[in-house]
């Protein structure tokens, strides 16, 4: 083979390459978002939204406004959490 061929053999697989690690990355990006991400609102319970709704009633009154913004930051930060490692656990 002569040397432009062999040049163009190599771009051809580092295309190819390339091509492979964007797709692997492409499957990891979707598979990390169906760990995190709740599930759709069709499979969530009915009563879960009047139940959030009455609890953050509750709370507001009780805590404020702005400490009850903190408190649901954390939890939701922390129910992230569970559910990566409840996932990981998982497989």
């Amino acid at each position: 083979m002569t040397r432009v061929q062999d040049l163009a053999e190599r771009k051809a697989r580092l295309i190819a390459q390339s091509d492979l690690q964007r797709m692997q990355a492409l499957l990891a990006w979707h598979s990390v978002r169906r760990i995190i991400s709740p599930p759709p609102p069709p499979e969530r319970s009915k009563a879960s939204r009047s139940i959030a709704a009455t609890l953050i009633g509750l709370a507001l009154p009780l805590f404020g406004g702005a400490r009850l913004g903190r408190v649901v930051r954390v939890l939701s930060t922390a129910a992230t959490l569970l559910r990566v490692f409840v996932a990981w656990r998982a497989r």
